[in-house]
């Protein structure tokens, strides 16, 4: 194992005991963001910062035999917040927790999506189909390509509201280092999944830092119309990130979405999805209560 710190070795230790009891069942899983980058791109001994948790990816379909398999071993599910009850039934992913020695837990984040797919409209089947069988310390597992794996760093960058990008910046530089990231596709796969603008950005980032990986001609490929490009640059003007970071959550996903979501179709498509999520949970409270 690589030089990691204790909180990574409890983690790795329990997700092979998963990816094991998972290949016997025949699930396919696939590591992602820090599990996936620490084990793959990032030099030995370097330090990535605290791993809270270990997210990975399954086929939607066997979503709910991985909770039940977790179930098994001995993980709780995370509650969700109390009037959520549609909004988990729909989400893309569900947390599970597990006691630890030393009066600890631990968490794993299971995901049947990448992201929320009323966001991004990601082919799931294309994407397992470009994985490939891997080793995750030793134990059998899947990995997405280097391609995917770079822009789902970006929209989780996205969903984060670039607030203090510089860990991902670094994951998307290894990335490109790592010679298995392929610009070109990365630009037609980030309109595919509808966030060439976040990505654009991410790229400015990182031409900012590392000029020699990202060429101008990308950039140019995946810029904006000029209204929008100046506007998502003031907003996010360099690798320190969002420039208003002290706003709340809804404050910088409404300042921000707006200019780098992929236009007003998928802004708008995806208020509507979540106004009716929230319609459909207040509508559950409202029946439990009267029963």
């Amino acid at each position: 194992m690589r030089d990691v710190d204790p909180q990574h070795v409890v983690l790795f230790h329990h997700f092979r005991r998963f990816l094991e009891e998972a290949a016997r069942e025949g699930i396919g899983v696939a590591p992602l963001k820090g599990a996936h980058l620490l084990t793959s791109v990032y030099p030995a001994g370097e330090d990535r910062g605290m791993l809270s948790d270990v997210d990975f990816l399954v086929r939607p379909g066997e979503f709910a035999r991985a909770g039940a398999l977790l179930s098994r071993m001995g993980f709780a599910r995370a509650p969700w917040p109390k009037g959520r009850i549609a909004t988990e039934e729909v989400f893309y992913e569900a947390g599970y927790t597990l006691d630890v020695d030393g009066g600890r837990h631990i968490l794993f984040e299971l995901h049947r999506h990448l992201i929320q797919p009323a966001r991004h409209p990601i082919d799931d089947a294309a994407m397992w189909r470009r994985s490939s069988p891997s080793t995750f310390e030793g134990a059998p597992c899947r990995r997405l390509a280097q391609d995917d794996h770079f822009l789902h760093a970006i929209v989780h960058l996205l969903t984060h509201q670039f607030v203090s990008p510089q860990r991902s910046l670094r994951d998307l530089e290894l990335l490109l280092r790592s010679g298995q990231v392929d610009l070109g596709t990365v630009a037609r796969r980030a309109r595919e999944w509808e966030c060439a603008r976040a990505t654009w950005i991410c790229l400015g980032l990182l031409r900012a830092r590392c000029p020699e990986l990202v060429a101008p001609r990308t950039l140019d490929e995946l810029s904006p119309p000029l209204p929008s490009r100046r506007v998502a640059r003031f907003l996010v003007p360099d690798e320190g990130g969002f420039r208003w970071s002290g706003l709340g959550d809804r404050a910088r996903e409404a300042v921000l979405w707006p200019w780098l979501l992929d236009g007003p179709r998928p802004a708008l498509r995806f208020g509507a999805h979540y106004l009716r999520l929230r319609c459909r949970d207040l509508a559950a409270a409202a029946a439990a209560f009267r029963k």
